[in-house]
């Protein structure tokens, strides 16, 4: 089951098979009786995870689900192979893996500070992949921004890249959503308002499209868990399974969440103001014009920025289909829709700013600047000074 809750979300899927709309065409000022509401049965180890008014999963059961995926993941970390000239760093855990690729905690014997080591098997690599990787490596050399990821040093053998990076010691934002079930309207702020720093020095100040924004590709570092004076819970909550986001303070965060990071530049990509055609990413949290093969720009990450507000806010990413023909149509024609009853609590300012994200045209579309003007996302700022 909990191979079901993790793949959910990282995979760009949503939990149900829903009557939806064109985003373009949403009424925003409708009420909430007349939001659509899902017309066929998800699949039921989620449904019983997410579904609060049918759901009779044990807060025992959702605990143990949620200690087997660390349970699993602790125990594949413990398994530290040795690699050839990798003398500089002692590897202490493994932290993810990738097709090509697994990254490690290690600790820098030369300086004493604890590191992040992406280890590459080049040897399964043809040419066009190892290039991508060398590209990967060119542009994060440039980047200088205190919510993307440090790049720290590289090196190369016959069968290995590495890519040294600093330690990010939160882990995944994505952990932090299964933890949660979703954010509050001000934690999620404090999260996408950090990744929309980082697009915002990509796009303006390095000609760079991330190309590739997805939950586990955000990254945190951690503070201090303040308890919740008084739990809030959503209408649609199980209140015996959904766990106390704790007390949120402006400019520092909440939920042990302090600062954001964005990771990840394999599939980013140096444009400035021309466009390109490369179909990349993971469709469940691509821009329309990529799927459909269009010419596309920064414009896409803003697309990006959009998915990740709707994941945050409700728990569920807002495209989801088994068939990747399907996903594909929905993802193409910008089909989604906010679902009962986990969006009925949500702010309409919130559900503007995900729509004006979610726009189809990216010529329509948020761009960064409209972005930081959006009057929900200006109320957060002025909450901060």
């Amino acid at each position: 089951m909990f191979e079901n809750l993790k793949n959910f979300i990282r995979h760009g899927k949503q939990a149900h098979d829903t009557q939806v709309r064109n985003v373009e065409n949403f009424d925003l000022f409708a009420s909430s009786s007349t939001l659509n509401t899902p017309a066929g049965e998800p699949d039921m180890e989620i449904k019983n995870l997410i579904n609060s008014d049918n759901n009779n999963v044990k807060e025992s059961k959702y605990s143990k689900c949620v200690a087997d995926i660390v349970k699993q993941e602790n125990e594949e970390r413990k398994k530290l192979p040795s690699y050839p000239y990798l003398t500089d760093y002692a590897l202490l855990g493994k932290m993810g893996e990738g097709a090509f690729s697994i990254v490690y905690k290690a600790k820098d014997l030369k300086t004493g500070d604890l590191v992040a080591v992406k280890i590459i098997r080049k040897y399964q690599m043809d040419q066009k992949q190892q290039a991508l990787v060398l590209k990967e490596v060119t542009i994060m050399r440039q980047l200088n921004h205190p919510n993307i990821v440090k790049f720290i040093n590289f090196h190369e053998c016959e069968e290995y890249y590495y890519i040294v990076q600093e330690l990010v010691s939160g882990g995944e934002i994505f952990t932090e959503i299964v933890k949660y079930t979703y954010f509050s309207e001000d934690l999620a702020r404090h999260v996408v308002l950090q990744l929309a720093n980082a697009i915002k020095y990509l796009h303006e100040e390095v000609g760079v499209v991330h190309r590739d924004i997805k939950p586990e590709n955000l990254l945190f570092e951690p503070i201090d868990f303040i308890p919740s004076k008084e739990v809030k819970y959503r209408k649609s909550d199980d209140i015996s399974t959904k766990k106390d986001e704790g007390e949120f303070i402006y400019n520092v965060g909440g939920g042990g969440i302090g600062i954001v990071k964005l990771a990840d530049f394999g599939l980013s990509k140096q444009i400035w103001e021309h466009n390109t055609k490369t179909p990349v990413g993971t469709i469940g949290y691509t821009a329309p014009e990529i799927v459909r093969d269009e010419r596309y720009s920064k414009q896409v990450d803003m697309w990006g920025i959009g998915c990740i507000l709707y994941t945050l806010l409700c728990g569920f990413p807002p495209f989801y289909d088994e068939k990747i023909e399907a996903l594909t149509e929905k993802v193409a024609s910008g089909q989604f829709t906010f679902l009962k009853p986990w969006w009925d609590e949500i702010s309409y300012g919130a559900k503007n700013c995900v729509s004006c994200l979610l726009t189809v045209d990216p010529n329509k579309r948020y761009t960064i600047v409209d972005f930081f003007n959006d009057p929900w996302i200006l109320n957060y700022i002025h909450k901060c000074k």
